[in-house]
């Protein structure tokens, strides 16, 4: 999950940027997002945990210890989970519009969270729809995670979860084909996973600054 929150810093950052170029131009529509607030705050602890917890495991991988694998579901749920702290906290199951926010089934249906959960809930299906195509297997189709060390094709047997894909492979598109900078093999699936991450901590982001400049 550390591109996740790379991605989301980088994000921030371009937003910041392009605000003080519109606020050099006189122009004031937007604020631009403290970052620090958010990860201060004691309801980002467990998320910026779970992400420590996970840089140890991608180093792990690195220096091979791959038995660890076959705990990779557990550490997943656990850290999807985490982010229901974030969610309560800043009340995002709220609509994401003006118009529908209190409005009960309206606000919760537009709400940063019901987009988070609909990322996550395609994610888990994709990966499911190629888990079961290949009799319980993913496919994995390393590239520069080979010669990064990240991936040892010799650890790959046809008992363990993941397998080498080849042309044999079934639902290739939703197998792990993405080689991420040599250090992560993810499917689509697994993206839309990480969109799920994304979302919840944007908008809680958005609305621990909105609290911010209401404050004031």
């Amino acid at each position: 999950m550390i591109e996740v929150w790379v991605f989301l810093f980088i994000i921030v950052f371009i937003k910041n940027k392009f605000i003080q170029h519109l606020k050099s131009n006189n122009i004031y529509l937007y604020q631009q997002y403290k970052i620090k607030p958010f990860l201060k705050h004691k309801s980002s602890w467990l998320p910026l945990f779970m992400l420590f917890l996970y840089i140890i495991l991608e180093i792990l991988y690195f220096n091979n210890y791959y038995q660890i694998s076959e705990y990779t579901n557990i550490f997943k749920s656990i850290t999807i989970l985490s982010y229901f702290v974030l969610i309560c906290q800043y009340e995002l199951y709220d609509s994401i519009y003006d118009k529908f926010k209190g409005k009960g089934l309206k606000a919760f249906v537009t709400s940063p969270f019901m987009l988070a959960i609909v990322c996550l809930f395609i994610g888990y299906v994709l990966n499911y729809i190629a888990i079961q195509a290949n009799s319980g297997h993913m496919p994995v189709f390393p590239t520069m995670t080979i010669s990064t060390g990240y991936t040892d094709i010799n650890e790959f047997t046809k008992d363990s979860f993941y397998i080498l894909g080849g042309y044999d492979s079934k639902m290739i598109p939703l197998c792990d084909i993405f080689d991420l900078f040599g250090y992560s093999n993810l499917s689509l699936g697994d993206l839309l996973i990480r969109c799920y991450a994304f979302v919840i901590l944007f908008f809680s982001i958005k609305k621990l600054n909105e609290k911010i400049i209401n404050k004031i």
